[in-house]
Order: structure tokens, then sequence, then C-alpha cells
């Protein structure tokens, strides 16, 4: 693999998986932006491309970073979860504060716990901002997933979809090693699938301090159990202010389970891997 790896991720969309997953079927180190890099990921300043290494970030394909990735001729990947169930997700992650054990903690449990789980996604819905807790909204990751999904038909990309890794890890493990052209033998890849399963990450982020907290549930799907009817209106909002090609797109490049409703109805796994 002489190409960089570029990798962007959506908050909340499995990113320690991916990562885990690309540093052991390359043998290359993750290189992240430090804390103090700020959290304007339309930005390409941040992205820097050091051999040995693949970057992973959370940026949105604005034109800066698309024109920094064709400059560097890099591969670009991008991770993706279902809309509903990553708005659960993001909500737990401040509820929970669940990268305090890690030193990355948010300092949000105390604020969330004085309202009710209702309360507290509507909040995430929506953005806030006071002296506990700046949030711009979720608005902004459904216009990250629809700028992905935008540049896939115009650029090769890889897009994976976190629903489909954990549902058929082996075969989405193959089409992202087919992509990055590397080989990795069936022993490897055992080895790869095994310590990549969710007790596998509790316990090796366990082994390094805390609980393996961060890594709270692993199974796509369950956001009927959390969402109310009126969070599922405030997200179609969203959609339609902040992403309305974000449908079109799912539909045309074959993700549906992206924006699919588990109320409405069940999206099986789709062939994307040629070859």
């Amino acid at each position: 693999m002489t190409k960089p790896i570029f990798v962007a991720t959506v908050f909340k969309s499995g990113t320690k998986l991916l990562e885990h997953l690309i540093e052991g079927m390359t043998g290359l180190d993750i290189l992240t932006p430090d804390m103090s890099a700020g959290a304007d990921y339309e930005s390409a300043k941040p992205i820097v491309f050091e051999p040995g290494q693949f970057f992973i970030w959370h940026n949105v394909p604005s034109e800066q970073v698309k024109r920094r990735i064709v400059e560097a001729g890099a591969r670009p990947i991008f991770l993706v979860r279902n809309i509903y169930d990553l708005a659960v997700s993001q909500y737990f992650h401040f509820a929970l504060d669940v990268d305090k054990e890690i030193g990355h903690g948010t300092r949000t449990a105390e604020y969330f716990a004085r309202m009710t789980v209702d309360q507290g996604i509507s909040l995430v819905l929506c953005g806030a901002t006071s002296k506990e807790f700046h949030w711009h909204g979720f608005g902004y990751y459904l216009h990250q997933i629809q700028e992905m999904l935008r540049w896939s038909r115009e650029y090769p990309c890889h897009i994976m979809v976190y629903d489909r890794l954990v549902m058929d890890k082996g075969r989405e493990v193959n089409c992202l090693a087919s992509f990055l052209d590397a080989r990795v033998s069936p022993e490897s890849m055992k080895i790869l699938l095994d310590s990549s399963s969710l007790g596998a990450m509790r316990e090796a982020r366990a082994s390094r301090g805390g609980t393996g907290a961060h890594f709270r549930k692993g199974i796509p799907g369950s956001h009927g159990e959390v969402l109310g009817a009126h969070h599922y209106d405030m997200i179609n909002f969203l959609k339609f202010h902040h992403a309305p090609d974000l449908d079109a797109l799912c539909t045309s490049l074959g993700y549906g389970e992206v924006v699919a409703d588990c109320r409405l109805s069940c999206v099986s796994v789709q062939d994307v891997c040629d070859g």
C-alpha cells in the first residue's frame, strides 16, 4: 500500500472499531489530531499523512478537505451509521460521560442527570449553549453523512456502514481489505475478527483503565426502545433542513439502512463489495 489512507467517521458511528480493523489489517499506526485541534471538521489544516500511519478524524468532506485528499492521492474511507441509532448513541455519550475514565470526559453526566431521557435526547437533537453544555445539534451530522455519500458518487471512496459491519463483519472487513489492497491471511483474519468483538474491545479498553463503558451496546436497530415519536419527527425536520438529499442518496447508492426507521421496516444488508 503506497497511497495514504484517509478515514473520516461520524461521531459515535464506531470509530474505535474501524481504527482497530485498519490498524490490524495494514500494520499502520493511528494518526489523529489531538484535542487542541478544535472541532472544525471542515478544515484541512489538521490533515497530515505520515509514513507508517493512517489519518483518522471526524472530517466533513468540504471543498478544502476533498482537495487535500485528492492532492495527496489518498484513499478515503467514510464510516456512517443509522441516523436514529446515532442520535441515541450521541445522547448516551454525554449522559453517561463514557470517556471520563480514559481522561477525555465531557463533564456532562450531572447536567443530563437533572433531566429525563426524553428531555436529554431532545437537547442533543436541537443543540444547546450553557456553561455546562455547548453543542451544535444533530443536524450537523446528518449533513456530514449526506456529504460523505454525495462525494462517493464523484470520487473512489469506500463507504462503511456500522450496521453492516456489526451484522456481517467478516464480509465487510474483506471488502475493506480489497479497497486497501491489503492481503490478510485466513489466520490473521480470524485474529482480527476475534479481537474486534464487543467483548474483546471492552476488555482491551478496561485493561488500559476504566470499565470499557465506551462500548455501550454494539447492536444496531434498537433506537425504537429509546426514542419517542416526537424525536423521529424532530430528526426528520433536521434532515429536511440540514440534509435534504440524504434520503435520495441512500436510496440511489443502496444504503437504505442508514435512514431506515426500525418501527416501519427492516432493511437487509445489500451487496456493495465488488469482486
